[in-house]
């Protein structure tokens, strides 16, 4: 019954993704007598945390109004939460001093929180006042499913990079323009309505200079994300793009440059209000690009970039295994032919077979006829 109860925490803190960054999504349950009585789960950052959620939803169906927890309540009750209660003061009260205050036993966690403010401290608190702590064993599928809806949030706390994955629309030979450099559209609409889904579920989107001067995308958030602030990243290395394009609708935009930028192009984007930064050298650090991208607090950035965008990424991931973790690939089945289209992923590529880099938990979907196929790389 405890995997039970987890997995449906689990369930709850899924209607948080794309919603909650820079927080974690986490769900929680309360149990009594072998029955669930309240649910909760973390909606967005700085609205209440799951634990406290469910802990006002059992308070509100038995009439209780005060802002007190009622130990009286929580007797006999246990606490099912995908991730450690935290432990410190960020826009909300510590969790864990909520859950020692309303009187519960028992609680069962999912995984101890990685990020550097909590990181065991919570669990240690629940320990330290008597509550009897059972957390899910690293491993298990239970577990392993658990840490995926966080992924980003993850990679963020333990590494301070942002969580990356590489999108693109394919024919069936691997082309994503044709040879007279047409690319609108290789793939259905179905296909295009997901890949923007998927988009809105992260924090960043990034494109090259060239997609903004050949597509004017608008790169924003879509359906029931519509109202998210998704930053647009825009790779210019001079700063060649004009700013009347619709990435520059507002200011939730950063341009990163290299040193070939001139300082009359960099004068230009400072007084319109565009957010630059500029990296040394003439070849921009992906590295550098990312690490500056997570201290922003950006977690998850989704690339939607050309031939070289993808080939850059891709070059610098071959020498730095951290840099990549997800590939969404969108294919129809469609053939261009010829030497001249576009390839997905330019730059030097691989020399051997034994330098390839494979996928894990690779998933396929067919969208209209056209194949969605997502999976993962393991950064050791």
């Amino acid at each position: 019954m405890h995997q039970v109860f987890m997995k449906r925490a689990m369930e709850l803190a899924k209607k948080g993704l794309g919603f909650t960054s820079p927080n974690p999504c986490v769900g929680a349950v309360i149990v009594k007598g072998g029955e669930v009585v309240a649910e909760g789960y973390h909606k967005k950052a700085g609205d209440e945390h799951a634990e406290i959620k469910a802990m006002r939803e059992l308070m509100k169906k038995t009439g209780l109004v005060t802002m007190d927890f009622d130990p009286a309540l929580f007797e006999n009750a246990t606490l099912y939460v995908t991730l450690e209660p935290c432990s410190h003061n960020g826009k909300t009260a510590p969790c864990s001093k909520a859950v020692v205050a309303a009187g519960f036993k028992k609680v069962y966690i999912g995984m101890k929180d990685p990020f550097k403010k909590v990181n065991g401290r919570g669990i240690s608190f629940l320990k330290k006042n008597g509550i009897d702590v059972q957390i899910l064993k690293v491993g298990t599928e239970l577990a392993d499913d658990i840490r995926g809806l966080n992924q980003p949030f993850i990679k963020w706390a333990t590494t301070d990079l942002p969580y990356l994955i590489m999108k693109t629309g394919m024919s069936l030979d691997g082309k994503i323009a044709t040879s007279g450099g047409e690319s609108k559209w290789i793939t259905g609409e179905k296909a295009r309505k997901d890949a923007r889904r998927e988009r809105s579920l992260c924090d960043a989107v990034m494109v090259g200079v060239g997609t903004v001067l050949a597509d004017d995308p608008e790169l924003a958030a879509e359906g029931i994300y519509r109202k998210k602030d998704l930053l647009r990243v825009i790779i210019d290395p001079k700063l060649r793009v004009p700013l009347g394009k619709q990435v520059f609708r507002d200011e939730n935009v950063v341009v990163f440059c290299s040193k070939l930028a001139s300082v009359r192009n960099l004068e230009k984007f400072r007084k319109a209000g565009v957010k630059v930064k500029c990296f040394g050298g003439e070849v921009l650090s992906v590295k550098a690009m990312l690490k500056y991208l997570a201290k922003m607090g950006v977690q998850s950035v989704f690339v939607e970039g050309g031939s070289g965008m993808h080939g850059h990424i891709y070059d610098a991931f071959l020498k730095d295994r951290q840099l990549v973790d997800k590939v969404l690939f969108y294919q129809a089945p469609k053939i261009f032919g010829g030497e001249k289209s576009l390839s997905v992923v330019g730059g030097e590529g691989v020399s051997k077979l034994t330098s390839v880099q494979s996928l894990e938990n690779v998933e396929y979907e067919v969208l209209d006829g056209d194949l969605k196929i997502s999976g993962t790389f393991n950064s050791h």
